[in-house]
């Protein structure tokens, strides 16, 4: 005797549908929660980490502001126009010199800035703001600083140059 294959009623084709769709819509709740948690973990983690840094930035600014100040240590110069013909106006605020302004002079490039302008951009860049050579300040040195051209500022040049000499490692 056949035996019959019994297919599922109508009312249990439903059924079964339905789990269907809430097994689906669990997993993809499921999935959607997974993904928010881990972006809130790691937005957690960015705002802490921005905490720390600007904790540590407030506690350096301020154990840097109860320090006593550095004694300056590029020679300080006095404006006046006779001395300095070519040099009309500061490279950093484009403000021109006045008679009489407190100005500081690389000693190496001779370029001249504002005395509060150079300070400010020492404190942030180590270089000439004209032509980028180093600026080396020696607290022990007696000349007051010492302006790059060494051997660690050798690989920004595309051949070394050697003035001292007038010679280039091109042979040339």
């Amino acid at each position: 005797m056949p035996t019959s294959v019994q297919y599922p009623t109508r009312n249990q084709r439903k059924l079964l549908l339905f789990f269907l769709k809430c097994i689906i819509m669990v997993i993809i709740i499921s999935l959607f929660l997974f993904f928010i948690g881990f972006a809130a973990i790691v937005l957690l983690h960015f705002i802490f980490l921005s905490h720390t840094f600007n904790r540590r930035l407030d506690n350096s600014s301020s154990a840097s502001a109860t320090a006593e100040p550095q004694p300056q240590l590029l020679p300080d110069v006095v404006y006046i126009a006779a001395k300095f013909p070519t040099k009309s106006e500061c490279a950093i605020c484009l403000d021109c010199f006045e008679e009489g302004d407190d100005c500081r002079n690389l000693p190496v490039c001779k370029h001249l800035f504002h005395a509060g302008c150079l300070d400010r951009w020492i404190g942030k860049k180590p270089t000439c703001p004209v032509c980028r050579t180093r600026v080396d300040l020696d607290p022990k040195g007696l000349t007051g600083s010492r302006i790059g051209g060494g051997d660690d500022d050798r690989w920004k040049r595309l051949w070394a140059v050697d003035f001292e000499q007038g010679t280039s490692s091109l042979g040339i």
